[in-house]
């Protein structure tokens, strides 16, 4: 019996193409192990979105071969896309899967298998093998969209990943059945460049037919958006969440700045006004929405006037989470070109005092809730921590409380008792 074990760094997109790898390597006799076991194969799974995240990749293959010096280690993901050549010389890495080389995959079976099965493992793809399981999750990320064309500045992935390529609608729906019928209640439905879905078909099918095809699905009780560009929500899309009851009213609705100077130099095709003109066209439709973002500190030029500029949109937006991300020079991008790079320091202080925002709107948003009753998708594993059941509402809060284990993967209703920034409880 050999053994594999999977480490996957990045979004939920490179969570997804584990899971594909994972189900492939299943099918094919592998047994899975925790990747701080001794493993056979070692596959990791990278991201090249920062200098700091290929940094931890090559942290995880120094790691992994010295905890097992003839285990075979796979590398693939974005950062196996963006430097190739210099992974493949790399001390510890055995092969370097991207999209030209998916037959390599085939290679590593063949050590353990014969090789008519090595052969059928060469005739598919890592980023199109279908799922039916997502390991560790309750909720399970369906990757309906890969590529980007928005070539924000500071952004290395459309140049990795290349432009926009949808799924056909029956393969995501095909897709989502054996979810269903494998226990998962809610689908999140994900991609590098969600909204842009179809654009590659001349909009024969659009997020909106996706997300109504979905929604009529039996036993489908929770349909979520991941991260979706602000000029991509349509009326629509807004219209359909406000109709159905399976769709969560949450959106993430990446800012990274409140300052038109700084998104014209990110190449952020949007201004602040209008942002917050969908974001108050959507709360006039839908009852407390909840609002999540990634920021960005630091850019390039960003001056106090910028940061403050920032600020006041985030409290105009009402966000109840936020992504600060410290601008980290990528290496190919525009951005790393660019004069005017903000001292360390600087960053620093930004980032704490938008952290300091954060705090304040999250539990300003949480405490609308506070006796009201949200309904909770329970997780599979109790918070270690706490010992409670904990899950998430349809509008993103992560809710602790005190129940039985036999109401997990069940969505019930729990009244909220107590909110902080950080923590949410209630009672069944």
């Amino acid at each position: 019996m050999r053994t594999c074990a999977f480490i996957t760094l990045g979004c939920k997109v490179n969570q997804y193409e584990t899971q594909a790898i994972r189900e492939s390597l299943a099918a094919k006799g592998l047994v899975e192990t925790s990747p701080e076991d001794s493993a056979d194969i070692y596959v990791i799974n990278t991201c090249t979105v920062t200098s700091l995240s290929e940094e931890k990749s090559r942290q995880y293959i120094k790691k992994v071969r010295r905890k097992n010096p003839e285990a075979k280690v796979v590398v693939t993901g974005c950062y196996a896309e963006a430097d190739t050549e210099i992974l493949k010389r790399t001390e510890g890495v055995d092969y370097v899967i991207t999209k030209a080389e998916e037959s390599q995959l085939a290679e590593i079976i063949k050590d353990f298998h014969d090789s008519n099965s090595a052969g059928k493992l060469a005739e598919d793809s890592i980023y199109n093998l279908k799922i039916s399981h997502f390991a560790g999750h309750t909720r399970a990320f369906l990757k309906i969209e890969d590529g980007c064309d928005m070539y924000c500045s500071y952004c290395i992935i459309p140049y990795v990943r290349g432009g926009i390529k949808s799924r056909k609608p029956k393969e995501i729906k095909e897709e989502a059945e054996r979810l269903i019928r494998n226990g998962y209640k809610e689908v999140i439905l994900t991609g590098i460049h969600l909204g842009a879905y179809g654009r590659d078909t001349e909009g024969r099918c659009r997020l909106a037919d996706v997300i109504l095809m979905l929604n009529d699905l039996p036993g489908l009780e929770r349909i979520r958006l991941s991260s979706i560009d602000v000029n991509d929500i349509t009326g629509d899309v807004i219209d359909l969440v406000s109709r159905s009851k399976k769709i969560c009213p949450h959106f993430h609705i990446p800012l990274q700045s409140g300052d038109d100077f700084i998104l014209k130099r990110m190449n952020r095709k949007y201004t602040a006004s209008h942002y917050l003109e969908i974001i108050n066209t959507i709360k006039s439709k839908i009852e407390l929405p909840s609002f999540t973002t990634d920021i960005m500190v630091g850019f390039p030029g960003e001056k106090d006037i910028h940061f403050q500029n920032t600020l006041q949109v985030c409290e105009k937006a009402g966000f109840s989470r936020i992504h600060i991300f410290p601008f980290s020079v990528r290496k190919g991008t525009p951005a790393a070109k660019m004069p005017d790079h903000c001292h360390p320091q600087t960053i620093k202080d930004r980032k704490a005092k938008i952290s300091n925002i954060a705090n304040n709107l999250s539990l300003a948003y949480k405490k609308q809730f506070l006796q009201k009753q949200a309904e909770v998708l329970v997780e599979t594993e109790r918070d270690p921590t706490t010992n409670k059941l904990c899950g998430y509402s349809e509008r993103y809060l992560k809710v602790f409380f005190d129940g039985p284990d036999t109401i997990k993967n069940t969505i019930v209703p729990v009244r909220i008792q107590e909110v902080t920034p950080l923590l949410v409880t209630g009672d069944i």
